[in-house]
């Protein structure tokens, strides 16, 4: 039985949608890709799954009862005009409901825009901060503005200009700084982290993730072992933490392990001494424990309590 989590690639997304595989793709060698799609959709909903690309997307004509994002261990309703940054690692679905809703989504790989964003400002977006929430809801204006953003990158990627990929890499930036902009009037502002240690600590913790398989464990549980990692005083590391993000380390490393026992308690058939080997719980009983403090529930009953439905092309 296979115990992977699903994880969608490039290459199996086009495969999904019916279209061919790009040429940068189909070599053994990581390279940027960026594509972008307008689509006038009725009833469909995406599979439910990891993906190992970025993905923003556009509704501009969203109305009550027209979707819902499944978005790990939450149900979004997408019931008005909003912008969506979905964080490759946590499993999503978008399900849409209406007759006719226009949508534009782009889609990117790592290497296309890495080096691009600065760590503070990835930091600050639902697109690489697995905290933040990914909804953004839009007034009208927004959505006219935003729209002609997505529009000039489907023209660009269109066009023979020979510097278009710098061009759509300027817009994708930008649209990662509207998205940060408008959430910070919609939900408590993110924490700008502006200091190189807290920056290497969020990095090396979520490099731990996703977990893929139940017989590779995670090493790094505790500030401390994150402290030994880093080369300097737990105390020092918990401070400056503290500072920049308002959270305690170890609350921010508790957060990001109890996101990942969800997603494999709804998206795998691994038991529950598997993934709790996989997230470093020596028994299962500790795992039982621990989940339970955060969620009043055990792993078992979270796992019964959740009903996923068929997914189907988008």
């Amino acid at each position: 039985m296979d115990k992977k989590i699903p994880t969608e690639s490039l290459q199996q997304y086009y495969q999904r949608v019916g279209l061919s595989v790009p040429a940068e793709l189909q070599g053994p060698d990581a390279k940027g890709h960026f594509n972008i799609r307008g689509t006038n959709c009725g009833t469909a909903k995406t599979p439910f799954n990891r993906r190992d690309y970025y993905k923003i997307c556009l509704s501009p004509n969203m109305g009550r009862g027209d979707g819902m994002l499944v978005y790990n261990d939450q149900e979004i309703p997408l019931d008005q005009p909003c912008l969506i940054f979905t964080h490759p690692s946590v499993p999503a679905s978008i399900e849409i409901r209406a007759g006719s809703i226009n949508r534009f989504h782009c889609l990117f790989n790592k290497p296309f825009i890495e080096g691009h964003l600065p760590p503070d400002v990835q930091y600050a977006s639902a697109l690489f901060n697995h905290t933040l929430h990914p909804v953004i809801i839009l007034t009208k204006k927004d959505s006219e503005r935003l729209s002609l953003l997505f529009a000039e990158m489907k023209t660009l990627r269109e066009s023979d200009y020979p510097f278009k990929w710098d061009m759509i890499r300027h817009i994708l930036q930008l649209l990662v700084h509207e998205g940060i902009r408008l959430q910070q009037g919609q939900v408590a502002p993110p924490t700008m982290v502006r200091d190189r240690l807290v920056n290497v600590f969020l990095t090396t913790l979520n490099q731990q993730f996703p977990v893929d398989s139940p017989e590779s464990s995670l090493k790094l549980l505790t500030p401390a072992h994150f402290a030994d990692q880093l080369h300097v005083h737990v105390n020092h590391l918990n401070s400056v933490v503290k500072k920049h993000t308002g959270k305690t380390t170890r609350a921010i490393i508790q957060e990001r392990v109890m996101t990942e026992a969800r997603a494999l308690l709804r998206n795998t058939n691994w038991n529950i001494a598997e993934i709790a080997y996989a997230l470093g719980f020596e028994y299962p009983s500790h795992f039982n424990k621990y989940f339970k403090h955060f969620t009043t529930e055990t792993p078992m009953e979270f796992r019964a309590g959740q009903q996923l439905k068929p997914a189907t092309h988008l």
